[in-house]
């Protein structure tokens, strides 16, 4: 008796396991031309999972006994159910599926004598209805398969011989073959904005040396937000109708839906907007799919998107992003796809019933009577009709009464992401990978797999012997040329940096040279301890200069702490208005000197506090002797004809007397506010997220002993985005002296320039003087950048998709009083991406400030 039990027991168990393992379905999807349908989607609707076809149409979901219902899709085509059913014992099913193309027919929309394309109306009430949906799920679940592809196509000459063959040969990347990543994630998202990632098991084909912690994320995106990838547009977002035009191309039925089908096209062509067709669903105002695409400096790119309905709501399941990387010599192309393989969702309860979004312009009377209507409940009232202000007002109704609550969960934060690894991620079998996978391999990618994993377990002692080696070692040559000495972990452990050798000329100095020492310890990526050390000689003035300090960076980048001591040489301007590299050019070339030094002997501590994300302390306390130079050197190598000026620079209020040597205390306290600021946090790094909110500093300083002073600062600034118009850069500062400065090193000096090179500083005047108008008196500084998407020559497409960009810059000194009271202007014109790289610019100085009427500036990116 027993031993039939256990024959009765074990045949269970195999019908079992077979019913797991054999049950399948397979085939090949195609369209009515017999043409392979790549990267199609297969939804299992019973089971809440799905999977992608590969490159040749291929597909491959393991569903086990029962009753099957299976949704084809594919952009464009008429999605296709079958219900298969598979019974025990039962081999592989074999289904291939031929796909219809989408028939869109133009039907007849009611717009009741509005002059419009019915797209208007259609993306109103979609884009009406974006905050809606970003509020639909508290909760989800989901596991994804993500693979990615590339390929190099195509190296240039020049790259090949700066490099092409050495990236080759170290790196093991050859131009033409492809190289496949893939990985099985998990993700859990947490209302209102947590998300957990995990990589559940990875490979991929890479050469050996590129083969090291590289892992793939689902795509995270959400084009109902007003920017998708922080700086590109969405279709759906507010300012839509501002930079985009939208074309009704008609609508079909699905299961009873309307879908209507839009074409977006960009108002001006700008590398931050898309163009292509989304298709919307009716009613519920929600993405059924879109296929959109852009282009930048460096190449094209495409995006789309296929969504499924679960519980009333349009989730994606595929997303599909494509590269063409044409630059610096290069040229590649990328595929990024994430397969969505099955979801568990929480519908938010006050969200389950839609809101029926009515045409205001053809209801005129009842949107009145519903925009007069007080909402008592405003969660009652997302299920009744709206006009899109009541939604807007209801909606904000809503976020006030789940603000608390949501900053009780996210402990404060706007968004909490984590993406962590599994250790075994990369030890999976190969039977996990044909059961997680389910998107069979094509040809080209098992032979590269095979060659890939053979080149991975030979090369294992080598990794292993290498890992040791890697590790860095003192050699002497690195006394010479410098060492990046690196044994951090995961961004977690000790570094030690000895540069290199720099150095420069000026007139002070003659020729001098400097390097660094630097020893960082880890704790977590904003947790750090840092101890450093310059050193720095002078050829001409016989003197070595230097300082060492310790900084401290720690509580969730909420502190940070640095003590220094030193002594050192600084521009007048501690703001270092001309670089010294650029400064070495003219004094070596054109026996022009414009960088003005004191040395300074001293000991400081710096303390900064963060208390909230909108408020920081800043504090500065000092103990120092201060002296100017003089100069070492009279002139340059090659224009010896002309002789530095003095390195006292003269002043029309101070003078040209030179500053006494003295001893003072020096400090200042202060705090950074930003209003509008939040916390976000990314691997368990907080950091403070101001988007394009204004920020305002608050500064007293002051100095006693033998130079006393007292200054007040106050700054605003902001970085403002016009749309349709472009971006505004603003920068507002006024200073006050409650005691004017008795040393000259204490007087405001301003970014001016001298020369006919630029940099990236947007606190910069154009042809201001560097020292000529420096003050202790009252003054206004205005400086305001405006990047418009069209200008002049942004008016010609391939100039903007080349990557040329136009702006505009006004610059404001006003002199309160003084003996330069009064105003300098300067209007400029400026032209960047000449190169890829370079910009130019004309400026135009008003009044008699300075000597230029007109001035033509080499911008350079830094």
């Amino acid at each position: 008796m027993n031993s039939i039990k256990l024959l009765f027991s074990l045949s269970l168990f195999f019908i079992f396991v077979s019913s797991l393992h054999g049950q399948q379905i397979h085939g090949t999807i195609r369209n009515k031309q017999g043409e392979v349908m790549p990267f199609a989607t297969v939804w299992v609707s019973n089971q809440n999972k799905g999977t992608t076809a590969n490159e040749d149409g291929k597909y491959s979901i393991k569903t086990g006994v029962g009753k099957h219902n299976l949704v084809f899709r594919f952009l464009g085509h008429s999605p296709k159910t079958f219900t298969i059913e598979l019974e025990s014992g039962t081999s592989d099913k074999l289904l291939d599926v031929v796909l219809e193309e989408q028939a869109v027919a133009l039907v007849e929309v009611n717009v009741s004598g509005l002059k419009e394309d019915p797209a208007i109306g259609i993306m109103r009430r979609m884009i009406a209805m974006a905050p809606f949906h970003l509020k639909e799920l508290d909760a989800y679940e989901a596991k994804a398969y993500v693979k990615g592809s590339g390929k190099v196509t195509e190296v240039s000459s020049l790259v090949k011989m700066l490099g092409g063959k050495k990236i080759e040969k170290e790196m093991g990347v050859k131009v033409g073959s492809t190289y496949v990543l893939e990985g099985i994630n998990q993700v859990s998202y947490q209302k209102p904005n947590r998300l957990q990632e995990k990589v559940i098991s990875n490979r991929n084909n890479l050469p050996p040396a590129l083969n090291q912690g590289l892992n793939l994320r689902v795509t995270q995106t959400n084009f109902y937000r007003p920017k998708v990838w922080v700086s590109l547009w969405s279709p759906f977002g507010p300012q839509a109708f501002q930079l985009y035009k939208f074309a009704y191309l008609g609508s079909f039925t699905q299961e009873g839906m309307t879908i209507s089908k839009i074409q977006v096209q960009p108002r001006a062509s700008y590398d931050d907007l898309f163009e292509g067709t989304v298709q919307v669903v009716e009613d519920t105002w929600s993405i059924y799919s879109f296929q959109l695409r852009f282009k930048d400096p460096n190449g094209s790119y495409g995006f789309t998107q296929q969504n499924a309905l679960f519980q009333g709501v349009w989730m994606p399941i595929q997303y599909d992003s494509q590269v063409n990387f044409d630059a610096f010599g290069i040229k590649a192309n990328f595929r990024y796809i994430t397969q969505i393989k099955q979801y568990q969702i929480k519908v938010n309860p006050a969200f389950v019933v839609k809101p029926a979004i009515i045409e205001e312009r053809l209801n005129k009377e009842l949107a009145k009577e519903i925009n007069r209507e007080k909402v008592k409940d405003p969660k009652m009232a997302l299920g009744k009709e709206l006009t899109r202000k009541k939604l807007k007002e209801v909606l904000k109704e809503v976020d006030k009464l789940e603000k608390k609550e949501n900053l009780a969960k996210m402990d404060g934060l706007t968004s909490d992401y984590t993406f962590e690894v599994d250790s075994m991620s990369r030890n999976k079998s190969e039977s996990f990978w044909e059961e997680e996978r389910q998107v069979p391999l094509t040809e080209g990618e098992k032979v590269g797999y095979k060659e890939a994993d053979s080149l991975w377990i030979a090369g294992a002692d080598k990794r292993r012997k290498d890992s040791i080696n890697a590790l860095p070692k003192f050699q002497f040559g690195h006394l010479i040329y410098g060492k990046y000495y690196n044994y951090e972990k995961n961004s977690i452990g000790k570094s030690l940096n000895l540069s290199s050798f720099g150095g420069g000329f000026n007139a002070v100095d003659g020729f001098y040279v400097d390097r660094s020492l630097v020893y960082r310890n880890r704790y977590g990526r904003n947790n750090y301890l840092a101890l450093g050390a310059n050193v720095r000689y002078a050829i001409a003035r016989h003197a070595w200069n230097g300082d060492v300090y310790l900084e401290r960076n720690f509580d969730e980048n909420r502190q940070y702490l640095k003590a220094e001591i030193g002594s050192n040489v600084f521009q007048i301007n501690r703001s270092n208005p001309i670089s010294p590299f650029l400064n070495t050019l003219y004094a070596v070339i054109l026996s022009e000197n414009y960088v003005n030094l004191f040395q300074k002997n001293y000991v400081n501590l710096n303390y900064q506090y963060q208390f909230t994300p909108s408020l920081r302390f800043l504090s500065l306390i000092e103990f120092r002797n201060r002296e100017m130079l003089n100069n070492s050197v009279e002139h340059g190598w090659l224009n010896q004809d002309k002789v530095f000026e003095p390195n006292m620079p003269v002043n029309e209020a101070w003078g040209n007397q030179i500053p006494n040597r003295g001893n003072q205390v020096a400090g200042s306290i202060g705090f950074r506010w930003q209003p509008k600021a939040s916390w976000n946090r990314f691997n368990g790094v907080r950091r403070i997220n101001n988007n394009e909110g204004p920020s305002f500093n608050f500064i007293y300083a002051f100095g006693t002993g033998d130079d006393q002073f007292q200054r007040l600062n106050l700054d605003y600034s902001q970085f403002i985005n016009l749309a349709r118009l472009g971006t505004l850069n603003l920068q507002l500062n006024y200073t006050t002296y409650l005691q004017k400065a008795t040393n000259f090193l204490d007087y405001t000096h301003f970014n001016g320039n001298q020369t006919m090179f630029i940099s990236a500083n947007e606190q910069s005047f154009r042809a201001l003087p560097y020292y000529a108008f420096s003050t202790t008196d009252n003054h206004i500084k205005l400086h305001a950048k405006w990047e418009p998407r069209k200008l002049l020559l942004s008016q010609w497409n391939v100039l903007t998709q080349y990557g040329i960009r136009e702006y505009v810059v006004y610059n404001r000194l006003h002199m309160l009083q003084g003996v330069n009271q009064g105003s300098y202007q300067e209007f400029v014109y400026g032209i960047s991406g000449i190169g890829k790289f370079l910009g130019l610019e004309l400026a135009y100085p008003v009044g008699n400030w300075v000597p230029e009427r007109f001035k033509l500036l080499l911008r350079f990116p830094f």
